[in-house]
């Protein structure tokens, strides 16, 4: 159900951020680059993203940590079937998507999360935001509830100290009076004394008291706000605690991992133990961490019924309330494990990591043991034959080995499909296997069942490992890829590294073959230097990866997509210019047709887009010169050969002078039944320039810049890759993207000229 669209990888080796990249639509995507310049790296990232496990080897120098995302489309409605309990705004944004993205991050101790991201995140991000703002509201008001009642219990303090100075003073007075006037007057001459004496002492008391009644009265009623005021403090200070105690570890792993990163050395050493004490230190302080910020979130959220004035039992009630209104009970995390679990399978082709044994027990395959050399190869060997060890117990021997007989016939066959090569003219290889049973002279082995393989010709019958490296290597490449192709249960995205570098070049041609075929099946994205696992037809299967500054290694990788091409290095391009020299597919020199040869590639390109755009039915091959200076050459072989031909020239300096030489030394005898040398008008300086300048920049530079020259001196100023983005045009012309109607009339009225020229050519 989910297929990979595009990527995206951030702090992996080289890559800083590639910014989301889209693969082919059509399931065959091709890295080219220099080597360092990260194309390995794309690989390995998006290997990790589905198996989670790197070392510090894939850290960058200021160590952070790695983050890979995948976009995958996906049937619309398809998320609501496969999503418990969604909520009617979740499932009604899940009902609409026909994308999904997922994003595997590492945290210190390298381990990892994956999480669903995108639209699906943005949303649950507005749940969390409002949620934050919620508790931050909550969070304000019973701070200000703290500082209220922590200055009503300041001036409570205060009130009784003065109280208690009052009445010490009353006290003393009192005492003094009472024993002068005990002897000579009565109890109301003393009251009235005192009265006189302290008017103002006894109010000021009474204020106090009623004062002092009015606070505490508050503070009663705000007794359970500070209750949740106090643990509110506890739990932060713990938090804060555990954050103080996790920063501090998280700096001994980056030490670790800086080290490491120097040795390159697993991070998983069995007799470090100080090491394990730290990981295991970490993990826990943050498991720890999450557990007290949960119970921080939830105590807030108690403590803002609280303050509102609901008893402890009705907030404990209404805080679960609270949260599944603000929050869903599906998270980033949860979605993004449960997504992933639908997720295409990544596997990166282990090169020489599956090759055919020479001979495999019988009890291995049966048993599974992966550890087994060979194990790999052989199961997909007997997947292609469809074949299981119930295939083996045939009743009778010679029906076993006929049906055996039948099977290697029909493996070979197919793979003759897409090995072409020979031994010799005719003599190609073909693939066995044969079930013995061990001898006696094998203890513990006597009469135990194992599989024999062979790569047979005519001339001999040979175990795998006495065949060739690049034989080795293409049936392995060739058993797995088909193999995994048979699997229907789960999308594969297949990772290629260098594929066929011991090939020759016409059986790297046969690896493009196995992608081709099983495209369909299985995601295939591969690297390559060889101009011979490129096909220029197809430039939307190409990104190119390369350093931001060339001259640096220490440069972060950044990957153009083909669209932007033409900003790629000449270095980066090497494989496409490999095949931009060599255009011709195989056509070669035509004595069918009418030969016409001109100066380079890119005006092959131009005039043959020309050709389809203008609809021209006329029989002209055209052929491209590497350069100016070897058209006498092609010239003499033409001629040479006795093919008919003429030489197209435009008028830059470079060909006004060739046309001289031709004249001169190469075409002396004139011809009175066509021109050998067409000469094109003196505006024309190259065949860019039958564009008009505004279609020269709509359909080859793709921009809106400003040309005030022609455009070929534009692209001689400017350094462009000229070759590579007028292949572009001639692409888009045929893929249908490019037609009549969108040129103007003088483009087309130069069309008209050249194809004019064409038909005068017989």
């Amino acid at each position: 159900m989910m297929k990979l669209k595009a990527f995206r990888i951030r702090n992996f080796r080289s890559i800083v951020d590639t910014g989301w990249q889209n693969i082919s639509p059509d399931n065959i995507t091709c890295l080219i680059g220099q080597n360092e310049s990260g194309k390995t790296s794309v690989l390995e990232s998006l290997k990790v993203f589905y198996s989670g496990i790197i070392s510090e080897d894939v850290l960058r120098s200021d160590l952070s940590l790695p983050e890979v995302s995948c976009r995958f489309t996906i049937p619309k409605g398809w998320l609501i079937n496969i999503t418990d309990n969604p909520g009617t705004e979740l499932k009604e944004l899940l009902s609409g998507l026909t994308h999904l993205e997922l994003t595997r991050s590492w945290i210190a101790d390298l381990s990892s999360v994956i999480n669903v991201s995108g639209e699906i995140s943005q949303y649950l991000d507005s749940l969390e935001d409002a949620w934050r703002i919620y508790l931050n509201d909550v969070t304000i008001k019973l701070d200000e509830e703290m500082i209220s009642i922590r200055d009503l219990e300041t001036t409570f303090s205060g009130l009784t100290e003065e109280e208690s100075d009052i009445r010490s003073k009353l006290s003393e007075n009192e005492g003094e009076k009472f024993g002068f006037w005990l002897f000579w007057k009565k109890p109301a001459e003393v009251e009235n004394q005192k009265n006189i004496h302290f008017p103002g002492l006894k109010n000021k008391l009474n204020e106090i008291k009623k004062q002092k009644e009015e606070i505490n009265e508050i503070l009663l009623k705000k007794q359970l706000i500070k209750r949740a005021g106090e643990k509110w403090k506890k739990l932060e200070e713990k938090c804060t605690q555990a954050d103080n105690h996790l920063k501090k570890i998280s700096f001994k792993l980056e030490e670790r991992h800086q080290k490491m990163t120097l040795l390159m050395r697993p991070i998983e050493d069995e007799e470090d133990t100080e090491w394990k004490e730290v990981l295991y230190d970490f993990r826990k302080t943050r498991s720890d961490r999450e557990i007290r910020m949960a119970e921080i979130e939830s105590h807030i959220a108690f403590s803002g019924y609280i303050i509102d004035g609901s008893t402890e039992e009705e907030a404990e009630k209404m805080v679960e309330e609270v949260i599944q209104s603000y929050r869903s009970h599906l998270n980033s995390a949860i979605l993004g494990k449960k997504y992933f679990e639908y997720s295409p399978v990544f596997e990166l082709f282990e090169d020489f990591g599956s090759l055919l044994p020479n001979r495999i027990d019988m009890e291995d395959i049966i048993s599974g043991n992966v550890n087994v050399e060979g194990y790999k190869a052989a199961r997909n060997f007997l997947s292609l034959a469809q074949v299981d060890y119930s295939f083996f117990q045939q009743p009778s021997s010679r029906i076993l080995k006929q049906k055996i007989e039948n099977l290697n016939h029909t493996l070979t066959h197919n793979f003759h499909d897409f090995w072409q090569q020979s031994i010799g003219r005719n003599n190609k290889i073909h693939i066995q296997f044969e079930l013995d049973h061990y001898n006696a002279s094998y203890e513990g082995k006597a009469g135990k069942p194992y599989l024999e393989f062979w790569i047979k010709d005519e001339g001999e019958r040979l175990y795998p490992k006495q065949r060739s490296r690049g034989v080795r290597w293409f049936l392995s490449f060739y058993m797995e890829l088909m193999a995994s192709a048979n699997i229907r249960d789960k999308q594969i995205v297949f990772l290629v590294d260098e594929p066929g570098v011991s090939l020759h070049a016409r059986a790297q041609e046969d690896v493009l073959k196995v992608f081709e075929n099983i495209k369909d099946k299985i995601q295939i994205i591969y690297t390559t230097h060889s101009p011979h696992l490129v096909e220029i037809n197809k430039l939307h299967r190409v990104l190119a990866v390369q350093r931001d500054d060339l001259d640096s290694r220490r440069s972060a990788s950044r990957i153009l997509d083909p669209l932007q091409l033409s900003l790629a290095s000449p270095d980066t391009l090497t494989p496409l210019q490999s095949i931009l020299g060599n255009p011709m597919g195989g056509e070669g020199f035509s004595s069918k047709r009418f030969n016409l040869i001109v100066n380079d590639t890119g005006s092959f390109y131009m005039l043959n887009a020309i050709i389809l755009l203008m609809g021209f039915t006329g029989k002209v091959c055209v052929i491209p010169s590497t350069n100016v200076s070897s058209i006498p050459l092609l010239c003499n072989i033409m001629m040479g050969w006795g093919l008919d031909f003429s030489v197209l020239l435009f008028e830059n300096d470079d060909e006004i002078q060739i046309a001289e030489l031709l004249k001169n030394s190469v075409f002396k005898t004139e011809t009175d039944t066509r021109e050998l040398i067409i000469r094109m008008p003196e505006n024309f300086l190259n065949s860019e320039d039958l564009l008009s300048t505004l279609d020269f920049k709509n359909h080859i530079l793709q921009s809106r810049e400003g040309i005030t020259v022609p455009n070929s001196v534009y692209i001689r100023e400017k350094e462009l890759p000229r070759n590579f983005i007028l292949s572009r045009f001639l692409s888009n012309v045929k893929e249908g993207k490019i037609k009549p109607t969108d040129f103007d009339e003088e483009t087309l009225e130069n069309f008209k000229l050249i194809t004019g020229v064409f038909g005068e050519l017989k």
